[in-house]
């Protein structure tokens, strides 16, 4: 349970009552339904989005005036469109009073810049028929609020880890030994009462999806998952409950969803500057979730491996490249082949489903769970019943427990935007976490999963470091503490066992005595000379 005290300090950040954080946390997603609604009463109204398309037309009538210009464009939150007109047009045309030259092409900067880079504009203005068109005409053009940019700063997430760490709680090591820590903000996040109320999970499962739900601003920052399960164990659930809840996400599915031009958007003959953006530039520094992948056309899954490791990818129309971002969480979420069973066939085998992309893609998986259940634990099934059981009858989400669970995902959606951003070095436990990957590397295990073509794979390498500071973010912490290397080096290993049919976790676990290996790293950071060696003096 999460303390009384801590949904009290979130509380009052999320409605601007603490004494660090001056204004109430609001909701600031792109959303031009507010305009869309406004298409018969043409009411003037304001909303926001990301350009998609910029048309240019000149206008010299009787009407208009002469030499005058005709912006036409559309404007997308990623759920709905809006197709927009700006103009300097004389006010017989039709069209309203029209802007004035100076300002037109400033505005048509903004709208150039927000197709080119995928960066959210606001607009204000009204509806009115243009030809047999009804049009949204604008007054206003500026730049959004950048919803990427967190609400609270670093001196929330530094009282938010100190209330925390007000109170103890119970856990066990790896060998089984209870024993006593401090609460963190990882185990509010993973708490069954919060965040997780609506859906049942194991403690795995838990991390990786709170790890998927940091956003990526560099592109060693990305962290991509795989979730290769049966039929009706909930992984849509588990998106529709948790992920989207908490923080910006869009599912791409099969058939029109999935094409190679919904996923990259596809380029006009006419302007090679004018291109449909896809849902992966749209998404950039957030996250999507594929579900049921195994659907997805073999040439999405191509174009997917570079963007996967670079964070953009380059469209070609004749000898004009165009680039655009899409640095971003993957997840992939779907079902083994219709052959597999787990009484015939070897785990590995469920990952048939990337089809031949299948060892590029495992590689650039951050974290892969092959598993027939999402849920372990001796009484798991009776505990997913019961949430189902609790999702039918409306119990969780209601009265004290709803505005309880609302604060959370409003508070932790800033929360990780901000820690997000922290840059912990990863030097200081370098020689740890070094000395556990060779121990991993050198398992058959590893190389059936990860290198069959070569001695190792170094994004595995990559991979593991970019948990490590990962736990560190969702702990809110700029500096390592050996709890974050424990936690990803573990959770790396149940990704693993998860993949293969005899992973030795018990070898792992028996003689590990971490205070010893913490005791090594700062007899080396003091007495070190640099070699992994370290002298001094007998006092």
């Amino acid at each position: 349970m999460i303390p009384k005290t801590v949904h009290a300090f979130i509380k009052k950040v999320v409605m601007g009552k603490h004494p660090k954080q001056a204004k109430a946390i609001k909701d600031r997603q792109a959303n031009v339904l507010s305009i869309i609604e406004t298409l018969v009463s043409a009411k003037t109204t304001t909303g926001s989005g990301v350009i998609t398309k910029r048309e240019i037309k000149g206008v010299s009538t009787k009407d208009s005036g002469k030499d005058k210009t005709l912006i036409k464009f559309a404007i997308s939150d990623g759920e709905n469109s809006v197709q927009c007109v700006a103009h300097n047009c004389n006010e017989k045309y039709g069209l309203g009073t029209g802007l004035k030259g100076d300002v037109l092409s400033a505005f048509d900067t903004i709208v150039r810049k927000s197709l080119a880079e995928g960066k959210p504009i606001k607009i204000k203005g009204c509806y009115a028929n243009f030809k047999s068109e009804r049009v949204f005409v604008i007054d206003t053009i500026e730049w959004a609020e950048d919803v990427q940019k967190s609400q609270i700063d670093d001196k929330i997430v530094e009282a938010f880890v100190k209330e925390c760490a007000k109170y103890k709680i119970d856990d066990v090591t790896d060998e089984g030994i209870p024993y006593q820590r401090t609460l963190t903000p990882l185990d509010v996040m993973m708490d069954d009462t919060g965040l997780w109320a609506e859906i049942y999970a194991d403690n795995d499962l838990k991390q990786a999806i709170l790890l998927y739900c940091l956003s990526p601003f560099e592109k060693e920052d990305m962290i991509h998952i795989g979730l290769i399960t049966n039929p009706g164990e909930g992984k849509n659930h588990l998106v529709d409950k948790v992920i989207i809840p908490l923080v910006r996400c869009r599912m791409a599915g099969t058939g029109k969803l999935s094409t190679f031009a919904a996923m990259f958007g596809a380029m006009s003959s006419d302007d090679l500057n004018s291109i449909e953006l896809g849902l992966l530039p749209k998404m950039n520094n957030e996250r999507i979730v594929f579900s049921e992948f195994q659907t997805l056309e073999q040439d999405v899954f191509g174009e997917m491996l570079n963007v996967m490791s670079d964070g953009y990818y380059t469209m070609q129309k004749g000898k004009m490249d165009v680039t655009r971002h899409a640095m971003l969480n993957m997840a992939f979420f779907g079902n083994p082949p219709n052959y597999w069973n787990e009484d015939d066939h070897k785990k590995e085998e469920m990952l048939a489903a990337f089809g031949p992309y299948t060892m590029p893609i495992i590689s650039r998986l951050t974290l892969i769970f092959a598993k027939p259940t999402l849920s372990n634990g001796l009484d798991a099934s009776d505990k997913i019943k019961q949430k189902i059981l609790q999702n039918m009858d409306k119990t969780v989400a209601k009265g004290t427990n709803k505005e309880e669970i609302a604060n959370l995902r409003a508070f932790f959606r800033e929360y990780l935007k901000r820690v997000s951003r922290y840059q912990p070095k990863l030097e200081k436990y370098k020689a740890i976490v070094g000395s556990e990957f060779k121990d991993i590397e050198a398992l058959e295990q590893f190389k059936d999963a990860f290198a069959k073509r070569g001695k190792t794979d170094y994004r595995k390498w990559a991979e593991l470091l970019n948990l490590v500071k990962g736990f560190s973010r969702l702990n809110g912490r700029k500096e390592l503490v050996m709890a974050d290397v424990n936690y990803a080096i573990t959770l790396f290993k149940d990704s693993l066992e998860t993949l293969t049919s005899a992973f030795p976790r018990s070898a792992f676990r028996q003689g590990l005595n971490y205070e010893a290996i913490e005791l090594h790293r700062q007899i080396l950071e003091k007495f070190g000379n640099g070699s992994g060696k370290a002298s001094g003096n007998r006092s």
